[in-house]
């Protein structure tokens, strides 16, 4: 990475921001006062606007399908700002505020109805309703349970009590009392958990109302229901409304980097890739030629973003690794020594040539049809590839949708040890390809005596006890093994201070063999996820069986059960296969050399959601 610094005259930010964005190679910083530039503030409402009218299309039959390809567009055509769209998007914004006030209202005047509901009864008008110089009215809800009780107490008092319909509140009830009694028929009430009604400030009869309140509603869900249809036919050029939509985010993104500024000039910071500065340079001057442009190395404690770049194979599995965490500057980037690991390990776990090469079908068309961009795209590619692997795992297996059929290695459920053998084999192969990285990665930087104690000690022991078990008979295994831990308990605690402190952490240094023994352990998984899957294809084809001797309903039945079951079962053991084969390139091979931490190199780029530009 590059330090770029970048000064030029600000009539020419607008052109030279637009190079930079068109170019991808540049990700510039925000200064730690920058505002954005003027007009970013409107630009964000009309996106924010525009988003909405995409959503409101969507619910109206005009959702973009996930997987659905981008459409093209030229760069040129992309730069003019879209007016049909944005014609497009204030004209569905307002229908939709239009259709939700027109909802909204009409809820309104239905929770209106539903509550005048228990006074459906009530003859006296609304507006007639209220006090009189001599005489008031308690009007509300009275639990079911008071009623009788509070109608004993107010005898013999000057009032009288009309009760009404049910409501979830209570009893609909009003109590008309001369003034002298007011206060004490109050607190009588709200003795028993009175609740006081509000009515709304209409006239008439509460039927009269309820009826009008009805009719009200339903004529603005009508209304609602003809800008729907209005709606429907605009959906039909959701196009221009996609292309308006990426137009806009673009603008913004370029909006955001006003840099530091004078009267007249401006200045910008950023990162660029080290092999990508000349074609920098080529799109500011493009645009003016009046700037200054400058490339240095980070200084000491800035830590730049990283880039991972790898061939057509490796590349897919970049993203896997970042569902982990990017690599660290000055780290390697695992990806073309992962890729080979997670193919075969994600084979052997599916591990049936029939369920693989039906993914590989369908994935394999999904993939072209549909272009599937960025993580989504590289992950479907790394199950893809996986795939392929099923297939050549399941017939060296001899699996075919749970069906044992030539197998070209050996059978693992009638060979297990086999199996295991395989297993802790490629196991042993990852860890030491781990150990390997993190022995390059020390020379890299000087610490050859770090790989010498640290690592090669290590695989020498690891070489000293294979030859004691498959060469039992002959002693160089015992003083290999013997030699290297040796070695590793005299350097095991070189960090520490005193002779004492040096033996004691060099002999307990040789536990760490538990934890490799418990990595290589971890690979039976490999056997595991592939037998589980084997057993549950099995399972789904003996119940089939049994249905398909019953007769024509058993036959339809078992049909179900052989498509639903080992639909099932690949949707099931894809996801197991692809979790457990990360977990192990995450845990086991990165736990050896991977250092973490990166932060993600986003240059300012056209990104779009719905179009494909064309530069």
């Amino acid at each position: 990475m590059k330090k770029l610094t970048l000064y030029a005259l600000k009539h020419d930010r607008d052109n030279i921001l637009l190079n930079l964005q068109r170019d991808g190679n540049v990700m510039l910083l925000q200064a730690a006062e920058s505002a954005s530039l003027a007009g970013a503030e409107e630009l964000g409402a009309r996106v924010e606007t525009t988003k909405g009218a995409i959503s409101f299309v969507g619910k109206h039959g005009g959702k973009a399908s996930l997987l659905a390809g981008k459409k093209p567009v030229g760069y040129e055509l992309f730069l003019n700002e879209n007016h049909e769209g944005a014609e497009l998007s204030r004209q569905i914004d307002s229908l939709a505020e239009k259709i939700a006030s027109l909802r909204n209202e009409a809820s309104t005047l239905l929770g209106q109805e539903e509550h005048l509901q228990p006074w459906r009864d009530l003859e006296i008008p609304l507006e007639n309703l209220r006090e009189t110089q001599s005489s008031a009215f308690f009007a509300g809800y009275l639990p079911e349970a008071a009623l009788e009780e509070v109608s004993g107490e107010l005898e013999g008092l000057p009032a009288e009590m009309e009760v009404f319909g049910e409501s979830p509140e209570g009893r609909a009830l009003i109590v008309f009392v001369h003034k002298s009694a007011g206060t004490k028929v109050k607190h009588l009430l709200k003795r028993h958990e009175f609740a006081d009604v509000i009515f709304p400030k209409r006239t008439g009869l509460v039927r009269e109302i309820i009826e009008e309140s009805a009719e009200d509603a339903r004529s603005k869900e009508a209304l609602a229901a003809e800008l729907e249809a209005e709606a429907m036919e605009v959906t039909k050029k959701k196009e221009e409304l996609f292309l308006y939509y990426d137009q806009l985010v673009a603008k913004q993104e370029r909006m955001q980097h006003r840099g530091e500024e004078t009267e007249k000039t401006f200045y910008l910071e950023g990162w660029v890739r080290a092999d990508r500065t000349e074609a920098v340079r080529r799109a500011v001057n493009e645009a003016t030629d009046a700037f200054e442009l400058n490339f240095v190395d980070p200084e000491e404690g800035e830590v730049p973003p990283t880039v991972m770049e790898n061939g057509s194979f490796a590349a897919p599995y970049e993203a896997v690794t970042e569902l982990y965490s990017r690599p660290r500057l000055g780290s390697l980037d695992p990806n073309f020594l992962m890729a080979p690991f997670h193919f075969i390990f994600f084979g052997m776990m599916l591990s049936d040539a029939g369920y693989g090469l039906i993914l590989t079908i369908l994935l394999f068309i999904t993939l072209k049809v549909f272009k599937p961009q960025e993580t989504a795209g590289k992950l479907m590619t790394v199950v893809f590839f996986g795939s392929i692997s099923t297939v050549i795992w399941g017939a060296m297996f001899g699996g075919w949708f749970g069906l044992e059929w030539k197998p070209l290695l050996f059978a693992p459920m009638k060979e297990p040890l086999k199996m295991l053998a395989l297993c802790f084999a490629l196991g042993a192969l990852h860890l030491i390809s781990g150990m390997v990285m993190k022995m390059y990665m020390e020379i890299k930087r000087g610490q050859v005596w770090n790989v010498v104690f640290d690592q090669l000690s290590w695989l020498i022991l690891f070489t000293g006890l294979f030859l004691m078990v498959y060469l039992p008979e002959s002693s160089a295994g015992k003083y290999t093994a013997m030699a290297s831990a040796m070695l590793i308990v005299l350097t095991g605690g070189r960090e520490k201070e005193g002779y004492v402190s040096k033996l004691i952490s060099g002999v307990l240094s040789l536990y760490n063999i538990s934890s490799y023994v418990s990595d290589l352990l971890s690979y039976s998984r490999l056997f595991a996820l592939g037998l589980a899957t084997g057993v549950i294809a099995m399972v789904i084809n003996t119940i089939a069986q049994m249905l398909w001797v019953v007769g024509p309903v058993g036959i339809v039945l078992a049909i179900i059960v052989l498509v639903g079951g080992h639909s099932f079962n690949i949707v099931i053991n894809v996801l197991g296969a692809f979790v457990h084969t990360s977990r192990l390139q995450y845990i086991e091979f990165f736990g050896k050399f991977y250092e973490a931490g990166g932060k993600a190199f986003v240059p300012l780029a056209i990104r779009t959601k719905y179009m494909d530009v064309t530069k």
